[in-house]
């Protein structure tokens, strides 16, 4: 009788899945990003930024982030493209310097991982790098599905990514969280028909999340739990 009960609960429950976006929403990776393309920017003859102005930046892909990046003068094509493959280069040699999970995340992944509610990571960081990040700082954890920029789809806020994501777990995507800490994020909720979650301890802040249709607003990881119960 209670393990019916108790099945019968788990059914019901709205949300049963969670997208993540990554860069300030697990990770913080500002200042490893910053320096990278700082580094990059010297190597041409470019001025460099503020972390605070990084944290404007990105967001939109690689290719956005050193197109803010360049002075307007330094925006060719040809120059942005020679720029983002130097800047790859870069952050494959100092993307984890500095890099550290927020506080609170660690925490609320092991929660998530023991009530085997399905995760997944969807970033506009380039595939590869974020592959990566996952397995160094979360290779215990199992996430269902981990989808960094790729050729497959357009970036976020795009929602065909995050729809693929549902289309693999099973699930609808009324069923989801979709948690982040953009306007890009927010977006990319509305238009997939998931629940936005904005975490008010990323890059840009609870204005900017409000702003763009943030549907439940934490300012602690833990918080996500209580949407769960």
């Amino acid at each position: 009788m209670n393990k019916n009960v108790n099945r019968e609960r788990k059914h019901d429950n709205r949300f049963q899945a969670i997208i993540f976006d990554l860069d300030g929403t697990l990770l913080n990776t500002l200042a490893d990003i910053g320096d990278s393309v700082n580094r990059m920017l010297a190597e041409y003859g470019f001025a460099g930024h503020t972390m605070d102005d990084y944290r404007r930046f990105i967001g939109n892909g690689i290719r956005m982030l050193v197109t803010r990046a360049l002075p307007i003068e330094g925006r060719s094509e040809e120059m942005i493209d020679t720029c983002v493959r130097r800047a790859r280069e870069r952050y494959r040699e100092s993307w984890k310097n500095k890099t550290r999970p927020y506080e609170g995340i660690m925490e609320l992944l092991d929660h998530l991982r023991k009530i085997a509610l399905p995760l997944a990571v969807l970033s506009n960081k380039p595939h590869d790098f974020t592959v990566r990040y996952v397995n160094t700082y979360f290779g215990a954890l199992n996430f269902s599905v981990v989808m960094g920029q790729n050729d497959r789809f357009p970036v976020k806020p795009d929602p065909t990514s995050a729809l693929d994501i549902a289309r693999q777990t099973g699930l609808p995507p009324s069923a989801f969280l979709f948690v982040g800490d953009s306007a890009v994020d927010m977006q990319t909720a509305a238009a997939a028909g998931m629940h936005s979650v904005g975490v008010a301890w990323g890059f840009r802040g609870a204005r900017e999340l409000v702003e763009n249709g943030c549907q439940t607003l934490v300012k602690h990881p833990l918080e996500i739990l209580s949407l769960l119960e």
